[in-house]
């Protein structure tokens, strides 16, 4: 079976998951463009050396015209696919891809990470979505509160697999390996015990709230309370920093910035626990991430990975992302706890079965459903949503 697998832009994680379902399959590798707009990944050797295919020029997300549906539609007649698996149906260029895999009678297989809190009850947007849907034969979702979501759109639960959204966890566990060493923390001028979290400085990400809950922990706890770490960076940084200098605790918090997919590991080191404090999230990566590199883990309900990816109590804890209180007081729980190496070894166990070969099983069988399921029928209410919404600028 020859799988087409395109993605808006490959990255370390998309080229990891590629080679993961290379090895079982046929595949090529098809981007929209060879730059994200908001993710800065340094990936032009891996790209080149996993032969992606960059189909537009353009740098944004809604460039989705003529010249990148004939170069798809070329691409997929040379390498002869069977299936393409396509992430979304919300930017236009995903859109497009599936006008052009309807066009040429070529199942698609719809990759999604969207649930329930993330797509925010949007009557319009479900009807859409609802029309949209009969061109896909069937889906890969990240996880339990996705099936769930699309299934409520009324897809068929029987077409639905999982194991979209998963990290090479491999390259992540390195950092527990290498736990305790000497030389791994220094050079990042890191505190003696912290909490880490690993995200974009924008307002989803709730990094107000958290360090609202981290002054109150440190309020509660004094001397011998944690500091905290911040790796990433975006429009937020500024308002970030501002807002710890006015809680007090600006010496307390480390900027790391923006850091490679090389340096991660090292990043999650010594730190004693990781915390995602969203208030939506499609999923969270980092967590797969942080767990992966043994960490106990306390992250909000609004991510998408919750469910499927913490034990309350065994590996971590949940909470609300509005309620600052419930946070600083699990940070407290964490911080005081003896029984944190075992909480970050549980995470490593859990997170093993979210890994590369999770993505390529799930990718395969969905694939193999959508083949079995092609149809030469033409669904042309349906095609005209897909052509309309893929022109939207």
């Amino acid at each position: 079976m020859k799988i087409a697998l395109l993605f808006r832009s490959y990255g370390p994680y998309h080229i990891a998951r590629l080679g993961a379902l290379r090895l079982r399959h046929p595949v090529v590798a098809l981007e929209h463009s060879a730059v994200d707009p908001d993710y800065d990944w340094d990936a032009i050797e891996q790209k080149r050396d996993a032969r992606v295919v960059s189909l537009s020029k353009g740098e944004g997300k809604s460039n989705a015209g003529a010249s990148f549906m004939a170069n798809l539609a070329n691409e997929l007649v040379r390498f002869s696919a069977d299936v393409i698996a396509i992430p979304g149906y919300s930017e236009p260029f995903a859109l497009a891809a599936l006008r052009v895999s309807h066009a040429l009678g070529i199942p698609a297989v719809l990759m999604s990470d969207t649930h329930a809190g993330s797509a925010r009850g949007n009557f319009g947007r479900e009807i859409l979505k609802r029309q949209l849907l009969p061109l896909y034969q069937s889906a890969l979702v990240a996880g339990s509160l996705h099936a769930e979501y699309l299934a409520s759109l009324g897809f068929p639960e029987d077409k639905i697999e999982t194991g979209f959204d998963v990290v090479d966890n491999q390259h992540f566990a390195n950092a527990n390996i290498g736990r305790g060493a000497n030389n791994t923390p220094k050079r990042y001028d890191l505190p003696q015990s912290y909490f880490f979290c690993s995200a974009r400085f924008i307002a989803k990400k709730n990094l107000l709230g958290l360090l609202e809950a981290f002054a109150l922990y440190r309020r509660e706890h004094g001397e011998g309370a944690w500091d905290l770490v911040l790796a990433g960076d975006g429009p937020l940084r500024d308002a970030v920093t501002r807002r710890a200098a006015e809680l007090s605790v600006v010496s307390n918090v480390y900027f790391l910035g923006q850091k490679s997919y090389g340096d991660l590991p090292g990043a999650y080191a010594r730190a004693g626990a990781f915390v995602l404090a969203s208030t939506v999230d499609e999923w969270g990566l980092v967590v797969n991430e942080a767990m992966a590199a043994g960490l106990p883990v306390l992250v909000s309900k609004g991510a998408g990975c919750h469910r499927d990816l913490v034990d309350s109590g065994v590996n971590g804890f949940v909470f609300d992302p509005m309620n600052v209180g419930e946070l600083s007081r699990l940070m407290g729980v964490i911080a005081t706890s003896t029984r944190r190496k075992e909480m970050g070894d549980a995470s490593w166990r859990i997170i093993a079965n979210w890994d590369l070969d999770r993505f390529a099983t799930g990718l395969v069988t969905a694939a193999g459903i959508a083949k079995r399921s092609r149809s030469r029928r033409r669904l042309y209410i349906s095609s005209a949503v897909a052509a309309a919404l893929s022109l939207r600028v």
